[in-house]
């Protein structure tokens, strides 16, 4: 199994147990800026999760069919490049 682990900071909206990044947030929604730790678990076989930890806020994971896939939401989303992971 492959991991790889990247950081980054970013607007945070909602509540420690239902958050969202900017891209879902509601009109005059209150924010946190904080640190996010992001992880790519998995292989070819089992196909891979991103996890996103945002600093104070519950886990969330998405799933995708390959790794480039989940690098392109984490840029998309976060604008985590592919240089800014590591193993």
């Amino acid at each position: 199994m492959k991991s790889l682990f990247a950081t980054t900071h970013a607007r945070v909206y909602g509540t420690s147990d239902a958050w969202r990044f900017s891209n879902q947030a509601r009109a005059g929604e209150t924010f946190q800026k904080c640190n996010i730790q992001l992880i790519i678990e998995g292989d070819d076989e089992s196909r891979y999760f991103l996890i996103v930890s945002p600093e104070g806020f519950f886990v969330a994971d998405t799933w995708h069919e390959s790794l480039d896939a989940a690098q392109d939401e984490a840029e998309r989303v976060l604008g985590v490049t592919r240089e800014d992971w590591t193993e």
